[in-house]
């Protein structure tokens, strides 16, 4: 029957295919920034995926306005949908700022905040797997919220450290605002990743 049967929608398998648009990207731009040189054929990969991604979004949001029923509220699953999709771009603003700074080679504050995002979505990923048996998955679905919580106090770290290197020890006033940039936009995606777990977090605490 696939995700809409013309009376109910899948809104959970909706939810797990847009996350996984959203590690795919994260991986995507991990890939590009570990081995030296910034990969710049794989920024044009997590392009085709982002577009890959708003195609999906526009598709769901047909589905949810169209269903006769869903098993939760339709606000609800707008809500994850498009917060899932903020994710997704702001891995791809990462990717464009990364070109538009023209940044050849990434450092290791930059890596490892990457990092952290790709292990924050794929931690997305699991909870979007257990959440359609939420009544049932409370536990599993609390414990994965907490690990992404905390893998934004992670970020939220390594943003401070970074930040706080680069204005004590670089001079270069044009270094210091691409690095500066650099480290907000994937401290927002981090933040991004949190945001989701947190409306799903609301929403099955409403629905127990």
């Amino acid at each position: 029957m696939g995700f809409f049967s013309g009376k109910d929608v899948d809104c959970f398998e909706l939810f797990q295919i847009s996350i996984s648009y959203s590690r795919k990207a994260a991986m995507t731009l991990k890939k590009a920034y570990e081995d030296g040189p910034v990969d710049y054929n794989e920024l044009k990969n997590l392009k085709a995926i982002e577009h890959e991604a708003d195609i999906h979004v526009h598709r769901c949001l047909k589905m949810v306005e169209e269903a006769f029923i869903t098993p939760i509220d339709r606000s609800d699953i707008v809500e994850i949908i498009k917060e899932i999709e903020n994710i997704t771009d702001s891995i791809d603003s990462i990717a464009n700022h990364t070109y538009m700074m023209c940044v050849n080679k990434v450092n290791d504050a930059a890596r490892e905040l990457m990092g952290l995002v790709v292990d924050a979505c794929v931690k997305l990923e699991e909870l979007m797997k257990v959440l359609k048996n939420f009544k049932k998955e409370f536990k599993k679905i609390n414990d994965l919220i907490i690990e992404i919580n905390n893998i934004e106090e992670a970020g939220d770290k390594t943003y401070l450290t970074a930040t706080r290197s680069l204005f004590e020890f670089e001079t270069d006033t044009k270094k210091i605002l691409v690095w500066k940039l650099l480290y907000d936009q994937l401290e927002s995606a981090l933040d991004k990743c949190e945001d989701v777990a947190d409306i799903v977090q609301k929403i099955i605490i409403s629905k127990t």
